[in-house]
């Protein structure tokens, strides 16, 4: 192999394992954030990772807007700006000033609206408390049940569910990129399972494959921190090793020159 070889070989293996100790890193710094999905790094000609869609643990909170995924599901989430959409896990969401349930980036969370006393929601959109309760009633309460609905309680006594969750789960969830905040695009390629937009006959919970809703719950993060510190050890070795290469290779090139001297 020509020393120049060896060195552009050098060069490109210490870009792909820097690659991997940025993303075990990453892992390693978001191993406490709710609904984390820990992303794995393979080596082919450059460094490519993918999330890995395991199950992480469930912690009840006790929070009324906190909601997990028991199953294969993902949330999805409405930038109102732009009309881009995001799929997330992380649940830790809240209801802003104008009764839309929310991420902590603001984004609504997407399902089945318009409900009301006799009439389950139908429309899909962004998930909303409902802004004419019963003439003369108001809200007391609301929750959310493992298939999604959400059930408000009025000072009437009558309740209705007025929202409804909807879930998307993909066939292949590794395609799927993080693009910061815990939320993920490339819904396309990670072929959505019943097509991408959100239907009731495909993305309610509690249908097949796409799992429940955890009411009050929380997932957390599904990094494991014994396997992480290990692959981190092994690919700033060989990040050493490339790093190696070079200055051998350069080490080389440097006596050659000297000899033609």
């Amino acid at each position: 192999m020509p020393i120049s070889a060896s060195i552009y070989s050098g060069v490109t293996a210490m870009k792909s394992f820097s690659k991997g100790v940025e993303t075990i890193s990453a892992n390693i710094a978001n191993a406490n954030t709710t609904g984390y999905k820990s992303a794995t790094v393979s080596f082919s000609t450059l460094m490519n990772d993918s999330i890995k869609n395991s199950q992480g643990s469930l912690s009840v909170t006790g929070v009324k807007t906190d909601l997990a995924v028991s199953g294969e599901g993902f949330f999805r989430v409405l930038k109102t700006d732009d009309g881009s959409e995001y799929a997330t896990r992380a649940g830790d969401f809240h209801l802003d000033e104008d009764g839309y349930l929310v991420n902590s980036s603001g984004y609504q969370v997407q399902g089945l609206t318009g409900g009301a006393a006799g009439a389950a929601p139908a429309a899909v959109g962004s998930i909303r408390v409902s802004q004419t309760p019963p003439a003369g009633a108001e809200l007391l309460s609301f929750a959310f049940d493992k298939k999604g609905n959400f059930t408000e309680t009025y000072s009437d006594g009558t309740t209705a569910v007025t929202n409804r969750v909807l879930l998307q789960r993909y066939s292949n969830p590794t395609a799927l990129k993080l693009t910061g905040a815990n939320m993920f695009t490339n819904f396309e390629n990670a072929a959505p399972v019943g097509g991408l937009a959100l239907t009731a006959l495909a993305n309610v919970p509690g249908g097949v494959g796409n799992g429940t809703i955890e009411p009050e719950t929380l997932e957390l993060s599904n990094v494991d921190l014994t396997t992480e510190f290990a692959s981190l050890i092994n690919a700033q070795r060989s990040l050493q090793a490339s790093s190696r290469i070079v200055t051998v290779s350069d080490s080389m090139v440097e006596d050659t020159v000297n000899l033609k001297r």
